[in-house]
């Protein structure tokens, strides 16, 4: 009972430490232009699209989509097995597009 009680202590020292590292790095990223630039983009830019809408922006099928995620080309943010993409995710993939004239 004992060890578990300071196997318990040793957690929340781990936890209090990478608080206060984030605490940290948050206070440094706010005084970075990175961070300020970040906080600027336009709201569109911060909605999560899912596979379907990622499909009709690229104008793909749904081959090609799950081929380019197994090829890299396409990085997914997971929500359990869910697959979701910021607009600023697919910049390459649409110029890419508009290049070769799919877009």
């Amino acid at each position: 009972m004992l060890s578990f009680i300071k196997r318990i202590c040793q957690q929340l020292e781990n936890i209090t430490q990478l608080l206060e590292k984030s605490v940290h790095q948050d206070e440094v990223c706010s005084s970075t232009k990175a961070c300020h630039d970040a906080e600027a983009d336009p709201p569109q830019m911060l909605v999560l699209l899912d596979i379907n809408q990622v499909i009709d922006l690229l104008k793909i099928s749904e081959a090609t989509y799950y081929r380019w995620v197994k090829q890299g080309e396409l990085i997914p943010r997971r929500k359990g097995k869910r697959h979701y993409y910021y607009m600023s995710d697919l910049d390459r993939q649409l110029k890419e597009g508009r290049r070769r004239g799919r877009i």
